[in-house]
Formats: structure tokens, sequence, C-alpha cells
């Protein structure tokens, strides 16, 4: 799988109510979307659960890289492109991604990156993020995780997708509202 996510930024007075109308009108547009795992609508309000800007982030797990090439060069991203400027899309090889059937309850999400050492073991690290993942599904509450390996940036981006918020903001931790999550062709 490909891990894939962009971050728009958006003005501090920028009304997030239009992102919150973005995606309750046009999300269902990707459920089915051939090659895609999941899609997760993200966002973050200034001054809520520790965000300091407006911000809308999607973040997808593409099953093929047709799926991800043809999205990028479809009508839906380039109405995105129109509405906000043509955004850097970050991509990355999942190293771990999966969720459960309730994945649509989702309604918080948290993101983590991390430097990977010079000289460190991938293949130790490789298996210790499916553990990662796994417990996160399994003990840690989560409807779905993805850790991605980017390779140009020697950095692991770890997401969960979480029912209820998460106690604390841990210093280094993205958190996001989801505002949908899309199901990606079965």
């Amino acid at each position: 799988m490909i891990a894939m996510r962009y971050r728009i930024a958006l003005p501090a007075d920028y009304p997030m109510e239009i992102i919150e109308r973005r995606i309750a009108e046009r999300g269902h547009l990707t459920d089915g979307l051939p090659g895609l795992g999941l899609k997760a609508y993200l966002y973050c309000r200034a001054g809520e659960d520790g965000a300091a800007a407006n911000v809308y982030a999607p973040f997808y797990l593409w099953r093929t890289t047709e799926g991800m090439r043809d999205f990028l060069s479809g009508p839906g991203f380039a109405a995105l492109c129109a509405s906000f400027g043509r955004p850097v899309v970050q991509s990355a090889v999942a190293w771990f991604g999966a969720w459960q059937d309730n994945v649509a309850a989702a309604r918080h999400a948290v993101i983590e990156r991390l430097a990977l050492a010079e000289g460190e073991d991938l293949a130790a690290r490789r298996a210790a993020e499916d553990g990662w993942g796994r417990t996160q599904l399994l003990d840690g509450g989560a409807l779905a995780a993805a850790s991605a390996f980017d390779p140009a940036a020697w950095t692991l981006t770890r997401i969960a997708l979480l029912r209820e918020a998460p106690a604390a903001q841990a210093p280094g931790r993205e958190h996001y509202r989801v505002g949908r999550v899309s199901p990606g062709a079965a």
C-alpha cells in the first residue's frame, strides 16, 4: 500500500464551516474509488485540540499505484487545486495499514512523524511498526492505523484514527478531527 497526504494551511479567519460543508457534500465521491483502501477527511481549527492553525489535511491509503495516479490526474483533485491551489502531496510506502469494519465511526486522528536514525536497521523497524499498528488496533482503541516510510526524507509517519479524542496531546503529534472516512473499492 501507499500512504498519501497533503496539508492545506488556511488563513486564521477562514470559516472552517466551508471545509465541513465540502466534506459533507463531496466526501461520498471518493467512496468505492478504484485502488483506494480508505480516505480520511482530516481538518483542524486553530485554537481547538491544540491546533495552531486552520488546516485541511486528507490522508489516503492506496491499494494500487494506478488508483493514486488516476485520482491525482482526475477531476476531484483538479477541483481541490482550483479551490485551494496545488498542494505538496507527500507519499510513502506503507509498512502497516489496516482498519476495523467500523472505521467510518472515527472522529479523531493523531499523526506523528519520526526521523529515522542513520544506520537504523530498517527490517527491524518495519517489524516493530507492524507490532505498533496491531497494538493500536487491538489495545489502543484505534479504528485504523498506518505506518509509512518515506525513503526520500528518511522519516516514518504514523496515523491512528480514533472514535474518541486522545486523553492528552503528546508533544510532536498532530491532532485532527475526522469529518468522514471513505472506503475504497472492495
